[in-house]
């Protein structure tokens, strides 16, 4: 497979060069949207088979600046692609999208446009489609559309990878640095978009990798800061904690019981899937006086996904921690992965500290200690 892409002879042919005119774009494009009627007329609803487009016209740009999710998936010719192959090697360039989505087909030629700029100086472009039908239809309308793309085309069917990176409409444009840090993702796209695109590309190919390489999860770890620092131990004092609630309730001064912080991210799947038992254990709790709250460590601009996730546990308190204003509160405890688990005393002094999924039947009995048993 080499660098991971396809062959010619592994595509469909259609008419026309793809590498050629504007003349030529034009015609693609006009055979693009004959094959989207065609397969429309007789393939299922949209709504049953991919995620949906967004329709609004703007896009949704965010540096998130957190450790790409780790994944495997099959290419249409059935071989196994996986992050890992090129994370400390390559910039990496993910594009999501699914044949009824017109502008993920407006964006596409722009996308191998950008591979051909910039494969030679390391860039890897990993095209991942979120539809349900076989490879063989996605392979037959690609060729209809003169869409014949020199990097994989992976298949995620069940979305498994979409959801990963949290995609909810299409298309989404993610890059990584050589690394695995997710440094752009865009939901969306518009004509233009692919000038930002480029220069984020071009500034990361001028990175030099470095040797701190780790993909999310692994060990039930997602890295999101720089090393240097260490998550505090039991026996350390923690304080004055500063912060408000996404609800603009201000983080006391604590004293009157044990205090409970978890840091989490929406790109952490293992943060996502202990969040309701930490809620429930904080239910279990609050009224013998524990404190608990979910910080967050993403950047003020996925505030509202962050909410939206928050509240599928409305109880358990929310705490913003932008890591681009200095995350204050992740500084306060030495954290540096997501994620970590911090137990305070009613004096600020750490009881039980962790990073990784939580062993939460072990805190669940400090905290029954803290507050003097059954």
């Amino acid at each position: 497979m080499g660098s991971g892409g396809y062959a010619a002879s592994d595509w469909p042919q259609s008419k026309g060069d793809p590498r050629g005119t504007q003349g030529t774009r034009s015609a693609r494009a006009l055979v693009l949207w004959v094959a989207v009627a065609v397969l429309a007329a007789c393939s299922p609803k949209p709504e049953e088979a991919a995620i949906q487009e967004k329709k609004s016209g703007d896009t949704y740009i965010v540096e998130v600046n957190s450790k790409a999710p780790a994944f495997a998936a099959r290419t249409l010719g059935g071989e196994v692609v996986r992050l890992t192959d090129y994370v400390g090697k390559k910039v990496v360039l993910l594009e999501f999208w699914g044949i009824f989505c017109k502008s993920c087909i407006e964006e596409m030629p722009h996308i191998e446009e950008l591979h051909r700029k910039y494969a030679d100086q390391g860039l890897a472009v990993l095209s991942v489609n979120t539809d349900i039908f076989s490879p063989e239809r996605i392979a037959s309308f690609l060729a209809k559309a003169g869409i014949h793309p020199p990097y994989p085309v992976l298949r995620d069917p069940r979305q498994e990878v979409a959801k990963a990176f949290g995609v909810e409409l299409l298309p989404v444009t993610v890059i990584l640095d050589r690394d695995g840090w997710i440094r752009l993702y865009q939901e969306g796209y518009k004509p233009g978009d692919e000038a930002r695109f480029e220069a984020k590309v071009a500034s990361l190919l001028r990175q030099k990798a470095k040797d701190d390489l780790l993909l999310a999860p692994r060990g039930g770890v997602t890295a999101f800061a720089p090393a240097g620092i260490e998550l505090v131990q039991p026996g350390d004092r923690v304080g004055p904690l500063t912060g408000e609630t996404l609800d603009g309730v201000p983080l006391g001064p604590g004293g009157k019981g044990p205090r409970l912080f978890v840091f989490w991210s929406l790109y952490c799947a293992p943060c996502r899937a202990e969040y309701p038992a930490v809620a429930a254990l904080y239910e279990r709790y609050r009224a013998r006086g524990l404190e608990a709250y979910s910080v967050n460590v993403d950047t003020a601009a996925l505030e509202a996904r962050v909410r939206k996730f928050a509240a599928t546990q409305p109880g358990l308190p929310c705490l913003a921690d932008d890591p681009d204003r200095g995350g204050p509160l992740a500084a306060a405890f030495g954290v540096r992965a997501t994620p970590s688990l911090v137990l305070l005393d009613r004096e600020g002094t750490v009881v039980h500290s962790e990073s990784g999924t939580s062993d939460l039947a072990a805190a669940e009995e400090r905290i029954r200690k803290l507050l003097g048993g059954e």
